[in-house]
C-alpha cells in the first residue's frame, strides 16, 4: 500500500555544523521545553535556552582544559549524556561514544583502538572505569565542571570537516569499526532526513544513544525540529513513559514493534477480547478503503496505553515485516520503515509522513545520491563519513568513486522507493557458485504466525533453518517440519531447506535489535 502521491520537501533552515544546530534553536524556541526527564520521582524540565547555556558551559571548561582529545562518554541515556556529547564536540575534542553494556575488556580494546585520553562516565553502570588508568569525569556530577567552565568560555569550535565523533558499528557479522563522523555529516543529515519527515507533537527517546540511530536520529533531528523529547532512561519504564508523556512519534527499532505487537495481544487474549480486536480490525480495514477512519474510537483503549497521541513509529535498524506495518495501520498507527547505516550519520531513507510504500524502506533523503551498483547499495553525500579511524585500508574497500558501498543488497522502484533484500555479507554461496540470500528465505518464514524469529545459514551445502517459536509453538517440531515442507514445495532443490532447528532462547542480539548473525554457528 502507499500512502498519498509524493509531495514537496519540508523546509529548514539548513546548518553546517553543530554550534548552528544549538544557536538555530535558541533563536527559534528560546523559552519553549526541549527535554524533559525524571530524577527519582520528580520530573525535570530544561529549555532550549537551558541547553544552550548547559552546553555552553561544559564546553567552557573542555575547551579550556583539553586540546584535539578524544574523549570517551559512556553511560545510560540521561539529559547530562546529551550536554556532555555536545559539549566535547562543540569544544574542539572528539566524543568516543561507547555501549554503555561493553565489558571491561572490551572497554580496554576500544578505549587503545580510539586513542582515548579522558573518559566522561555514568557511575552507576561503569564503577569499574575508577580502576582504570584514564583521567575521569563522572557525567552525574557534570555541574561542578559547567560552574567551572562558565568563566572560559568563548566561542563554539564548529570546524565542520575536522573529525567530531567516533561511532563504533555493531559487530553483527564480525569486529566493531570505529566510524569517524564530522559534525558537517551529522548537521547534513539532520537536514536531510528532517525535510522528508516531520513529526507533529512531542517525541519519546527509547533507543540507546551510544548508537548513531538512537542519538543522531531521535535526539538531535527531534530538537531541529523544536520538539520537546522525553528521555526514557530505562526499558522498564517504557509504557509508563508513553502513558504519561503521550508522544505524537516514537523511534525504534523492530525489536519494539515486535513486543507491543505481543504485548497487545496477550493483554486482549487475558482479558476475553482477541476475538472482539479481530472484528475490529476487519471492520477498520473495510471502512479505510471506503475512506471511513473511525480507528482512534475503535482502537481507544489500545491507543491509550501509548499515550492516546502516538501517530508515528519511525523504525530502522533492522528487518521489519511489512505485516506489522498493515497490522498497526490498522489500529491507527502509522510505522514509518526507514533504512540507515553509521557510516552515514546514520539516515540514507525514509517512508514520509503521507507518502509510503509498504515493505520499503522509504524515500532517499534530500541532498543524497544512492546507486544500485552490481545489486549493492552505494551513497554519495556530505552524510558519508570520514573514514574508518586509523584504517585506511578498510576505508577505501567501502568508498570507491564518491561513493559509500554499504553491503546492503536493494534496488529502487520506479517512485524512487528503496528496498532492501538482504546483506552482502550474508549471501550464501553453495557449491555450484549459486547465491542464496537467506533474508528472502526469512522473510518468506516470518509471514507463518509459528515463527517469532529465524536464521537460515548454510551447513556442508545444505540450508539451515534456525527457528525461534511464538509462545504456543516451542518445541513443536511437526508443525515446523509441515512449515518447511510447504516452504520448499515447488522450489528449486538448491534453495530447499535441509534441516530445520528450533531454539529455546530469543537469538542474542545487539543493543539495536540486529540478530548477531555470526554468533550462531557457535551454538549462541
Amino acid at each position: 500500500m502507499s500512502g498519498w502521491r509524493n509531495y514537496d520537501y519540508y523546509n529548514h533552515v539548513k546548518i553546517g555544523n553543530l554550534g548552528e544546530l544549538l544557536d538555530l534553536t535558541l533563536k527559534d524556541y528560546k523559552n519553549d521545553i526541549a527535554f524533559s526527564y525524571h530524577i527519582k520521582n520528580e520530573k525535570v524540565r530544561k529549555t532550549f535556552k537551558e541547553v544552550y547555556q548547559d552546553v555552553q558551559n561544559l564546553s567552557g571548561y573542555f575547551s579550556e582544559y583539553y586540546k584535539n582529545k578524544h574523549i570517551a562518554l559512556i553511560g545510560e541515556n540521561s539529559y547530562n549524556w546529551v550536554v556532555t556529547f555536545l559539549a566535547i564536540i562543540l569544544s574542539g575534542n572528539v566524543c568516543v561514544v561507547i555501549d554503555k553494556d561493553t565489558s571491561k575488556d572490551d572497554l580496554i580494546n576500544l578505549l587503545k583502538k580510539s586513542d582515548t585520553k579522558i573518559i566522561c562516565y555514568s557511575e552507576y553502570y561503569n564503577a569499574f572505569i575508577k580502576e582504570m588508568k584514564y583521567k575521569t569525569i563522572p557525567i552525574d556530577e557534570i555541574e561542578e565542571y559547567q560552574r567551572e567552565g562558565r568563566k572560559h568560555f568563548k566561542k563554539w569550535v564548529t570546524s565542520e570537516d575536522s573529525d567530531a565523533a567516533i561511532f563504533f558499528t555493531s559487530g553483527t557479522t564480525g569486529a566493531n569499526k570505529a566510524v569517524v563522523l564530522s559534525q558537517k555529516n551529522m548537521a547534513s543529515d539532520i537536514y536531510a532526513a528532517s525535510s522528508i519527515f516531520k513529526p507533529y507533537g512531542s517525541i519519546v527517546s527509547l533507543l540507546p544513544f551510544h548508537h548513531a540511530f538512537g542519538f543522531v536520529t531521535s535526539i538531535l533531528k527531534p530538537f531541529y525540529y523544536g520538539k520537546e523529547i522525553y528521555i526514557n532512561s530505562s526499558l522498564k519504564y517504557v509504557l509508563r513513559d508513553l502513558k504519561e508523556n503521550k508522544p505524537n512519534t516514537i523511534f525504534v527499532v523492530p525489536a519494539f514493534v515486535e513486543t507491543f505487537y505481543r504485548q497487545i495481544w496477550k493483554t486482549v487474549k487475558q482479558r476475553g477480547k482477541d476475538k472482539t480486536l479481530k472484528r475490529g480490525i476487519k471492520l477498520s480495514n473495510f471502512l479505510l478503503k471506503l475512506n471511513i477512519d473511525i480507528r482512534k474510537k475503535l482502537f481507544k483503549d489500545i491507543l491509550n496505553e501509548f499515550g492516546g497521541n502516538l501517530e508515528y513509529i519511525i523504525c530502522g535498524g533492522a528487518y521489519l515485516d511489512s505485516k506489522y506495518v498493515k497490522w498497526f495501520r490498522s489500529i491507527g498507527l502509522e510505522i514509518l520503515n526507514g533504512y540507515g547505516i553509521t557510516e552515514c550519520s546514520p539516515v540514507v531513507s525514509v517512508n514520509r509522513n503521507l507518502y509510503y510504500r509498504d515493505g520499503s524502506v522509504g524515500q532517499i533523503c534530500r541532498d543524497v545520491i544512492v546507486k544500485i551498483i552490481d545489486g549493492e547499495v552505494c551513497v554519495s553525500g556530505d552524510i558519508v563519513m570520514k573514514g574508518y579511524y586509523k584504517d585506511k585500508k578498510a576505508t577505501k574497500e567501502v568508498i570507491k568513486d564518491g561513493f559509500f558501498h554499504t553491503g546492503d543488497l536493494g534496488y529502487l522502484d520506479e517512485d524512487g522507493f528503496l528496498f532492501i533484500t538482504g546483506r552482502k555479507k550474508n549471501i550464501i554461496i553453495l557449491s555450484n557458485g549459486e547465491n542464496i540470500s537467506p533474508e528472502l528465505i526469512e522473510s518468506e518464514l516470518m509471514k507463518d504466525e509459528g515463527v517469532e524469529e529465524v536464521v537460515v545459514y548454510e551447513e556442508a551445502n545444505k540450508l539451515i533453518a534456525c527457528i525461534y517459536p511464538s509462545e504456543e509453538y516451542l518445541a513443536n517440531q511437526e508443525y515446523f517440519d509441515d512449515l518447511i515442507y510447504k516452504y520448499n514445495n515447488g522450489k528449486p532443490k538448491n534453495h530447499q531447506i535441509a534441516m530445520v532447528e528450533l531454539r529455546t532462547t530469543e537469538f542474542v542480539k545487539n543493543n539495536n535489535g540486529k540478530i548477531m548473525r555470526n554468533k550462531i554457528k557457535d551454538g549462541i
